[in-house]
């Protein structure tokens, strides 16, 4: 939500939607166009005629809608301000689904930077230990810069993933004006029952956007059609003429252009709108056949997900077990310090997986939530 209410593409979506509703709007006025005045003036005293023949002539027109033309072009607008309010979901969409892999993304790393942290403090007191061994001739000199390259090693990776933690935080930071990590551990399957979200690929906004920019340009070519010659136009002529002797020196009339159609003018139109309709049915026929996929990998992302996490939870109560009972066999000289030491890297390891996995598993479900039409 804190993304969405700084968003920079929300304003010009939504200026395209009240553009669209006006226009709409303004195809139910009577004419096409705004009146078109003319006027003549003529006098032959210019030209050194002694006759004093003068004319005035004034003329007021308006367009005319051709047959069907209006309720198209209204249709068409129309069209314009769906697309529009479709597009606006698609981008909530996009932006819930940023905020989501930015969060699940911060989520991992805070967990491997906790594992990290939680096994250097170990190491360094391993190292320690080590230390006061080879002091007393206990290990040899292998074992403790095997011990020492072990927290080294964790260290580097401890500050590598703190810078990477940064830079989610900074990219969170600019999206939603916060570097706060949104929370992922309340996120479970019984959020699915709770808000009844169910994967129906045709309630998914990237569809609505895709079906009603068919329908924009259907409506589209629904205005060409209807277009097919210009607009003809009526009015009314006063004309004053003034000549000595002249009975008829005002006259009133009435004038009526039509301008004939021409396949010249009409033709690439209608083929210009047939090749916008043809570019959206490809589009439309492809958004259906991705997101249907899209919607049975995410499934399949559940499903595996939940599995990975139940394995992986069994291997980190293992491995952290192992390491714990080879950390005591040590301590006491029944093993040698590498093997211990091996034991804390898989341990490290299995809690960086299961950690992981819990998020991926938690992050699948938000997403399903958001394709399902839960967006905030």
């Amino acid at each position: 939500m804190a993304a969405w209410s700084i968003d920079p593409s929300r304003k010009s979506i939504s200026t395209d939607a009240t553009a669209a509703h006006k226009r709409a709007s303004a195809a139910r006025s009577w004419f096409p166009d705004g009146p078109i005045l003319n006027g003549l003036y003529m006098d032959d005293h210019f030209i050194g005629s002694k006759v004093g023949y003068t004319t005035y002539q004034g003329e007021i027109s308006v367009p005319l809608w051709l047959p069907g033309q209006g309720t198209a072009t209204e249709d068409a607008a129309l069209a314009d301000e769906k697309v529009a309010t479709h597009q606006m979901k698609v981008q909530r969409l996009a932006t819930g689904v940023h905020v989501l892999e930015l969060a699940s993304e911060g989520a991992v790393l805070s967990a491997r930077i906790a594992n990290q942290e939680k096994v250097s403090d170990v190491l360094g007191r391993t190292m320690r230990d080590v230390e006061k061994a080879l002091r007393a001739g206990e290990v040899s000199d292998t074992d403790y810069e095997a011990t020492v390259t072990e927290k080294e090693d964790v260290d580097g990776m401890l500050a590598e993933a703190r810078q990477h933690l940064e830079n989610v935080r900074a990219d969170l930071e600019s999206l939603t004006g916060d570097d706060a990590l949104p929370d992922l551990s309340g996120i479970d399957g019984r959020l699915l029952s709770r808000f009844d979200a169910q994967l129906n690929p045709e309630r998914d906004p990237r569809i609505e956007l895709a079906d009603s920019v068919l329908k924009q340009a259907r409506a589209s070519y629904a205005v060409a059609r209807h277009s097919y010659m210009p607009n003809p136009q009526v009015g009314v002529i006063l004309s004053r003429q003034e000549q000595y002797d002249s009975p008829w020196d005002t006259q009133v009339g009435v004038q009526f252009q039509m301008p004939l159609p021409s396949e010249a003018r009409n033709v690439p139109l209608v083929m210009k709108e047939v090749q916008a309709i043809g570019r959206a049915e490809r589009d439309d026929t492809q958004a259906h056949r991705r997101i249907k996929a899209e919607y049975r990998q995410l499934r399949n992302q559940l499903t595996t997900a939940t599995q990975i996490l139940q394995h992986a939870r069994e291997l980190h109560i293992h491995s952290d077990r192992r390491a714990n009972d080879l950390a005591s066999a040590w301590q006491v000289g029944e093993i040698p310090v590498i093997e211990y030491l091996r034991a804390r890297r898989t341990a490290l390891t299995a809690a960086e997986r299961y950690a992981q996995a819990d998020i991926v598993m938690r992050a699948a479900i938000a997403r399903m939530m958001l394709m399902s039409g839960n967006i905030p």
